[in-house]
């Protein structure tokens, strides 16, 4: 019995911080994937099924091997995806596509 409870425990630890990485980082990065169009379900900070999918469908588009993991990289993959979104366009481009309001 007790090697059970150990195991829910370990289990439940595990599901929670996501191999080390808090419940802020998680939501941080639950809400980059949202905003860039990879949908993980509620921003509740918990490293489920949802968040890792839509990492894995984050991971195939930009070319990386998709494990679904989260690494120390991947928020800053995230936010280099949002920024390069939007490099390149004229300022009237930006305005048409409402990325940015006119002047």
């Amino acid at each position: 019995m007790q090697k059970l409870i150990k195991f829910i425990f370990i289990s439940i630890l595990f599901s929670s911080m996501a191999f080390g990485y808090s419940h802020k980082y998680i939501a941080k990065i639950q809400t980059r994937l949202t905003y860039l169009g990879f949908p993980c379900g509620e921003i509740d900070g918990k490293f489920g099924p949802n968040t890792k999918e839509a990492i894995k469908a984050f991971q195939k588009s930009i070319g990386k091997h998709s494990t679904g993991h989260i690494s120390k990289g991947l928020y800053y993959q995230l936010y280099n995806a949002a920024n390069s979104a939007t490099a390149g366009f004229s300022k009237e481009m930006e305005e048409y596509n409402g990325i940015k309001q006119p002047d």
